[in-house]
């Protein structure tokens, strides 16, 4: 008796055939990693209208962002950072070990029962504190037709911390084991993580690096012209920028106010609580100023400003520079460098301009976002690639090419 497929007799995977997808995204901080897993599957989702999204994180903010027909989500129990490879519960009253046994069992039981086609994991290879490596093995064991791929943003920190950490998971020999692709959302030419990184020639064979991941347009955007006069301050979920709003309400916003400039300030759903309420009044103090707690579109606010003021963060980045709008960058320096990195590689390209944020108490802040106003709005960038959506299809329809292909035979035996 032929093994049951979901590909019937065909060797090529119609875009209406029936696929799942299961995404692990990583939830310790922020914002970015979810906005990146989702703007990748509703991408997905429309080349192939049959296919189903299954997003498993903690991140508990999932509801805040616009349904998507393709998409569900697992929800596993929030964690929060502390540090590097350091995480404890963000809600419950509970010890560290025992949520993340619970985090694991939940995406090991769900991977049995969903048994996705194509497993996508963010960020972390092995998951917050090894917590997928159980799901990996299982899936290569008595899934071995599911395809794993692991996506990771251009810059994971700088050379020497990254190496140390990967080696001290063993991320490496999980990477060669169990993993049939490493989707790198940057350019070699930008930021090359295979030689940064000291990847070994196993790994260099499965990298595919596809360009920057950003979300083209959206069904509820205006299509208006930017307004001249509106800056936008953005610190993604707002966990660590609450010294940029301060320093941006204290001088910044009255001064630009006066000159006729109004400002949208949108402060993210992790600012702590007591912080958000004394700079929400103090914005409501302001002339001109528009107070967000949250936006679940972004890049429509992008689009409405003639400049946004921001942290270093990959997804901000990617679509102030897809909407050609100049930014003033105040990346994040700790626990990691990514952003840092990102910032000043950006910057040497022209693209942005940076402001360490030792110098947010002084008039170069705003002396540098006045002057960033008079700058003309620019074309979308070509020094970058920022087609990785496409690419991520194209990747995508070979995988499951491959996996029916591989399928078929079995079906056949």
């Amino acid at each position: 008796m032929g093994r049951r497929t979901y590909f019937g007799d065909s060797h090529e995977h119609g875009e209406d055939a029936p696929i799942r997808v299961l995404a692990y995204c990583h939830d310790g901080v922020g914002l970015g990693h979810l906005r990146r897993t989702l703007n990748i599957c509703e991408r997905l989702g429309q080349a192939y209208p049959a296919s189903t999204y299954l997003v498993a994180t903690g991140n508990p903010y999932v509801s805040l962002f616009h349904q998507n027909p393709h998409v569900d989500y697992l929800k596993l129990p929030a964690l929060r950072k502390v540090s590097n490879e350091h995480y404890v519960p963000k809600f419950l009253n509970l010890k560290n070990g025992a949520l993340q046994r619970c985090r694991q069992a939940l995406l090991l039981e769900t991977a049995k029962h969903f048994i996705p086609d194509v497993l996508l994991v963010d960020k972390a290879p092995v998951g917050v504190c090894g917590e997928l490596v159980s799901t990996l093995k299982w899936l290569r064991r008595h899934r071995p037709d599911t395809r794993i791929v692991f996506g990771m943003r251009d810059i994971e920190d700088e050379a020497a911390a990254t190496i140390d950490q990967w080696s001290r998971l063993h991320v490496p020999q999980m990477l060669e084991d169990y993993f049939d692709e490493v989707w790198v959302y940057g350019m070699r030419d930008v930021f090359d993580v295979a030689s940064e990184y000291r990847l070994s020639p196993a790994i260099r064979n499965k990298l595919r690096f596809m360009g920057y991941v950003s979300r083209c347009g959206c069904s509820h955007e205006s299509g208006a012209a930017p307004e001249r006069r509106q800056v936008l301050v953005t610190v993604g979920g707002g966990t660590d920028g609450g010294d940029i709003l301060e320093a941006y309400l204290s001088s910044a916003a009255l001064r630009l106010a006066t000159a006729g400039t109004s400002s949208v300030v949108v402060a993210g759903p992790d600012l702590p609580a007591e912080h958000a309420a004394r700079l929400r009044r103090r914005a409501a103090e302001l002339p001109s100023v528009t107070w967000l707690d949250f936006t679940p579109c972004l890049s429509c606010e992008i689009r409405r400003s003639a400049l946004v003021v921001c942290m270093g963060g990959y997804n901000t980045l990617c679509e102030v520079v897809s909407a050609g709008r100049p930014a003033l960058v105040i990346p994040r320096n700790e626990p990691r460098l990514e952003q840092t990195i990102r910032a000043r590689l950006w910057e040497r390209l022209g693209l942005v301009r940076v402001v360490e944020r030792a110098r947010l108490a002084s008039a170069q802040f705003t002396d540098e976002i006045v002057d960033l106003l008079g700058v003309p709005a620019a074309r979308p960038a070509a020094t970058l690639d920022m087609h990785g959506l496409d690419r991520v299809c194209e990747r995508f329809r070979a995988l499951l090419n491959g996996k029916a292909r591989r399928a078929t035979a079995l079906s056949v035996q």
